[in-house]
Parts: structure tokens; C-alpha cells; sequence
């Protein structure tokens, strides 16, 4: 996918980064002329996510992917089973919980709906420079590749964890505990156990394992924050033993692809400026307790393009209003330092559960817990969850 434009042409808007943000953003730029670059062409594989949590309800506030859901193939997940370090804890049966996508489909379709505009274009251009200079007394913009050059008066960056126009805002690299880092195995086989397992703290390490059943298998991986005692692949290999030999996964299967990734843990200082508006990962917006992305990454990309939109005045301090409820639903990520979950918190976490699941005010706890970690829009009437009863069994 890529379209022959002249990379001496000027834009209104630059959007670096081709994924649910930068996709979403274009999406809800109007009367602007926009440009999306990516390093990759697409459609691509894209390293770890595909659970849209909460995702029935999508379709009210992300008119994108109301318009692809559709002809997006999914496996619906309706209970998870949740553990410690291998003890079981709890197990939870909701009306819905998330649709498994997968990223390669999914990233391509929202691309395309957003070059269904006139005023948008696609380039698959690999970002190495940005330069600012002056121009009639205005601040402009030039992007390079080391080979073209493309200039332009805005800039969203949504350009990942490792964003090169977060750098350009002056933001430096996460530190260690302030990133985690994620592998995982697509297999294919027989889908025997249609739950979802979360195996938080396996090997008294601080992340979970998962389990996510999908249209032709599952997804088997871990995720851990701050630098594992042993590598990722050892993690990934022994959980993934672990599970067929607990019978979560078939004994039997077909190991398609193995990939991973990392994520911020913390929404890096510099986000805006009435100018560059970073969203999604490339300024840290990940759920603390779960890892989500996805969600927040079309949000803050819906409102990167609305503030560019409305108005060029005073757009740091409206895409900040805009932005806030966000930080909030990530349960106070920019606030909340990543290195107070510690493996002592969890553990006192879901021994307390395990405990307390054995007594009828057991449920609250767990209850409080699965509230934080899924955003839902259950008081809207008109919310697919409005009448959702969460079942706690044991």
C-alpha cells in the first residue's frame, strides 16, 4: 500500500506512524491536507496486542472502526481465568470481555478507511530527521529519510515506544522500570478451553502470562517489566510448556510465528506542543495494569486529529483538555511511578483473593480488581454493558 505523491510537496499535517493511532488520527483530520508515513508498507505484522477489551462498544465513540468492524475477523473471549504464579485464583464469566484481531488485518483496514479521504495520503518513508526552521515568520517542519525530504506545519507523532518525534521533543529514552517488554507464540491447533488465562507473577517475576484464544489457536505469551532474571524466550518457552501440561493448550500444536515487542509503562513529560501532538505509545498511553494499548492508542489519536481540526490556536492546551479523562483510565499512569508494583504488592494482591474467595465478601475484591484493569461504559444506556452482570466463581 503506498501511494507515487512528490516527497517535495508540502502538508498541512504529518503523521508519522501508520498504526490504530496515526490511522485514526488522519481519520479525524478534516479540511486539512494530511500525509501518513510509515517505515513499514502495509499490511504488516505487527509485534504483540490484538485484544480489543471492551470492544462492543467501540462503534459509539470511534466512527472508524465502526465503519470495519464488520469485515474484521474475531474470536470473542467471555471468561478468564486469572492465577498466581500457577495458583489458581478466580475465575470471572462476563457478557463480553474483548475480540481477538489480529494486528496485520486489523492495522491494514483502519489504514485503508482513513485513505478513503481526499485529503489524506499514505508513503512509506523512514523517518531519520526532523528539522525545524522559520518560515514568514511561522514555524515549519522538515522530515527526512537521509534521501527525500517532506515539509509541513504540524506533526502527530505516533510513531511507537521508541518514537523518533519524541526524541525530537526532547524526551529521552524510558528508563528500565519504565517499560516492559512482551513475547509471544501464535499456534495453531485445536481450540479446546475457550477461556482466557492470566498467570500474573509467573516465576515471581513482575508481569503475567497469557493465554488468548483466536480464530485458529492461540496466543501464549509473557510479559514482564524491568530487566527478567532470564531471558524472554526462557519465560515464554517454560509457560508455554506449563500450559499444555495443565491441559490450557492442546498437547498437540503448531507453533506459526513467535515475535515480540516492548511497552512504555509511563507517559513520557514532553506529549504537546502547539505544533507536535505525540499519541498512542509514542507518548506512553498504556493501561498500568493490563498492558492495553490498542484502545487508547485510537482515542488520543481521534483527539490529535480533532484539536487539529477545530482550530491552529492554542492547540497544546486544548489537546491537553482533551487528553486528561485519558490519563485517568489508565489508572493514573502519568502519576502513579511503575516501580511501586513491586512482586511483594502483587503477591499480597492475589493472595488476598485467593483467601478471601473462599468467603461471600470474597467477590469485592476481585471485583475491584477486574473493574481497574477493563475500561467499561456501563452507565451509558445505550452501552452494550449496561446490564452486564460479572460472575465470580471459583
Amino acid at each position: 500500500m503506498n501511494n507515487n505523491i512528490k516527497n517535495t510537496e508540502k502538508y498541512d499535517v504529518v503523521i508519522v506512524g501508520a498504526g490504530p493511532a496515526g490511522s485514526t488520527a488522519a481519520f479525524y483530520t478534516e479540511n486539512l491536507k494530511v500525509l501518513i508515513v510509515d517505515k513499514f508498507d502495509f499490511p504488516r505484522h505487527k509485534a504483540c496486542g490484538g485484544g480489543l477489551m471492551s470492544s462492543k462498544d467501540w462503534s459509539l465513540e470511534l466512527e472508524n472502526y465502526k465503519r470495519i468492524k464488520d469485515e474484521l475477523k474475531s474470536f470473542s473471549c467471555k471468561s478468564i481465568k486469572m492465577y498466581w504464579n500457577k495458583m489458581f485464583v478466580a475465575k470471572c464469566d462476563f457478557k463480553h470481555l474483548f475480540d481477538q484481531v489480529s494486528r496485520y488485518e486489523f492495522d491494514e483496514l483502519l489504514l485503508k478507511e482513513a485513505l478513503k479521504k481526499e485529503n489524506v495520503k499514505f508513503l512509506k518513508f523512514d523517518l531519520q530527521m526532523i528539522e525545524k526552521k522559520k518560515l514568514n515568520g511561522k514555524d515549519v517542519f522538515k522530515l527526512s529519510d537521509g534521501q527525500a525530504e517532506i515539509e509541513t506545519d504540524y506533526i502527530i507523532g505516533a510513531d511507537g515506544m521508541h518514537s523518533k518525534v519524541s526524541k525530537f521533543l526532547g524526551n529521552k529514552n524510558h528508563k528500565r522500570h519504565q517499560f516492559g517488554y512482551c513475547m509471544e507464540y501464535e499456534i495453531n491447533c485445536e481450540k479446546k478451553d475457550l477461556n482466557v488465562h492470566v498467570v500474573a507473577g509467573y516465576k515471581w517475576e513482575i508481569g503475567y502470562g497469557w493465554i488468548f484464544p483466536t480464530l485458529n489457536g492461540y496466543q501464549v505469551g509473557i510479559g514482564i517489566i524491568r530487566k527478567p532474571r532470564k531471558s524472554l524466550n526462557y519465560y515464554l518457552d517454560d509457560f508455554l510448556a506449563w500450559s499444555s501440561e495443565k491441559e490450557l493448550i492442546p498437547k498437540e500444536y503448531v507453533i506459526e510465528k513467535r515475535f515480540g515487542g516492548a511497552l512504555p509503562l509511563k507517559v513520557v513529560k514532553n506529549y504537546c506542543t502547539d505544533n507536535i501532538l505525540l499519541c498512542g505509545d509514542a507518548m506512553g498511553l498504556v493501561k498500568l495494569l493490563t498492558g492495553e494499548g490498542i484502545y487508547y492508542a485510537m482515542k488520543s489519536g481521534k483527539a490529535a486529529g480533532q484539536t487539529l481540526t477545530e482550530s491552529q490556536k492554542d492547540i497544546k492546551k486544548r489537546y491537553k483538555k482533551k487528553i486528561k479523562p485519558l490519563f485517568w483510565d489508565t489508572f493514573l499512569t502519568p502519576y502513579v511511578p511503575p516501580k511501586i508494583f513491586t512482586i511483594t504488592f502483587w503477591s499480597v494482591f492475589f493472595h488476598i483473593g485467593k483467601i478471601w474467595n473462599y468467603f461471600p465478601i470474597g467477590n469485592i475484591l476481585v471485583k475491584f480488581f477486574i473493574k481497574m484493569a477493563i475500561h467499561r461504559k456501563s452507565s451509558r444506556k445505550d452501552s452494550y454493558y449496561h446490564d452486564e452482570k460479572i460472575k465470580i466463581g471459583k
